[in-house]
């Protein structure tokens, strides 16, 4: 997060705000020119005229600006130089652009402390020109960034936020949406290392509405992967994923230029889609617990029914026990019970124990005692006997 908000600076920092556009010295020939310069000695500056030194400090901001990607000594080295003479004539818009130099370059040692002693020059003296009548809107702004992303990098995550603020105001004002949507982009982003996630979602949702204005590509499809890896966190892996493929459609078509972004995008793609299939597993498991679950409590219920159904059927047999026992009466006066006569009929029929069991919805070892039963009533030991005496009886 650390890496990415320091990119987010050096973006930041040199975005087009307004007509006073920031010019890319890195491709400037600044080799020959510091041969030039370094032909010039403290008494020839120190006795140049008014004319001459703007000529100087003008070779020495492209200078400065020149190495200030390749060699941090000699940036810093011309910075200081253009400092000197800025402040000894007093020309604020100079300070502003020396002390912000020598502020980066202390910020890419991690000297925060220095860099913030040196960005508060350059705010002193675009403050100056503002108490003048100038517009400074331009310069001030990017001032508002540059410290913004500096006290997010020492963690005084309120005083960040209230730069940001500051600076989203004069950008609305001035109608710079490109500035706009790096900003709200860097808010998010700063939010959403913070865990505060809505704050982040807000403000990541007004970056991509700035930068859709702007018309801006990049801009666009970073805010799309901001607003996918904050869904992502936020376990909405639909509304990541949707958000995550607009971006990496843009940043599959400029691979070369936009490349550490497209990487991590891709790398958010991957992370949601790996969490998708983790809570597809989950909902797998949780649904065979659930039909585990659902079978074990009617097999439960159906043996509850069994159990109640076999103890009303022991019941019923003890209490024609006992009156059998009770009545001890001879052969001719049987009497038959309607289950007796049930079971007695489906056997005359032909019925195994299996099929009068399914008949009359007894258990079969209950039928079985049934016509041991009727065996010992009528004084039989077979089915045939049974319902031959049984018909001998008339009972049949």
């Amino acid at each position: 997060m650390r890496k990415i908000l320091l990119l987010l600076m050096a973006i930041f920092c040199f975005a087009v705000t307004s007509s006073a556009k920031y010019t890319d010295h890195r491709f400037h020939n600044v080799d020959s020119l510091e041969v030039v310069m370094s032909r010039l000695t403290a008494e020839d500056i120190a006795h140049a005229d008014e004319n001459a030194l703007r000529h100087i400090a003008t070779d020495l901001e492209e200078l400065m600006w020149g190495f200030n990607q390749t060699n941090g000594v000699k940036n810093e080295y011309y910075a200081r130089m253009l400092l000197g003479i800025a402040q000894r004539m007093d020309w604020p818009f100079k300070i502003q652009s020396a002390a912000k130099a020598i502020g980066q370059h202390f910020w890419a040692q991690e000297r925060y402390d220095s860099a913030a002693f040196y960005y508060s020059m350059a705010m002193s003296a675009v403050r100056e020109k503002e108490e003048e009548g100038e517009d400074v809107d331009d310069a001030l702004s990017q001032m508002y960034g540059t410290l913004g992303n500096l006290y997010s990098m020492m963690d005084s995550i309120s005083v960040a936020m209230d730069y940001y603020e500051k600076a989203g105001v004069l950008f609305k004002r001035h109608g710079w949406h490109n500035s706009s949507a790096v900003l709200y982009y860097n808010m998010g982003e700063t939010m959403r290392y913070e865990g505060e996630l809505k704050k982040a979602q807000q403000y990541y949702q007004e970056g991509l509405e700035y930068s859709l204005l702007a018309g801006d590509s990049l801009a666009i499809a970073t805010a799309y992967k901001g607003l996918g890896s904050l869904y992502m966190q936020m376990g909405k892996t639909y509304k990541a994923l949707k958000c995550l493929d607009k971006a990496n459609a843009y940043f599959a078509d400029h691979e070369k230029e936009e490349l550490q972004y497209r990487m991590e995008s891709l790398d958010y793609t991957g992370q949601v889609l790996a969490l998708q299939n983790r809570r597809r597993l989950i909902v797998l498991v949780l649904l065979l617990a659930l039909i585990g679950m659902v079978a074990a409590v009617l097999s439960v219920f159906f043996m509850l029914r069994r159990t109640r159904r076999e103890k009303a059927e022991l019941a019923e047999v003890l209490e024609d026990s006992v009156e059998t026992i009770g009545a001890s009466s001879p052969k001719s006066a049987i009497s038959l019970k309607p289950r007796e006569r049930e079971v007695l009929d489906l056997i005359s029929k032909g019925y195994t124990n299996a099929q009068v069991a399914e008949a009359v919805n007894l258990s079969p070892e209950t039928v079985k005692w049934y016509k041991k039963k009727l065996f010992a009533m009528f004084e039989v030991s077979n089915s045939a006997e049974l319902v031959k005496v049984a018909k001998d009886d008339g009972i049949l």
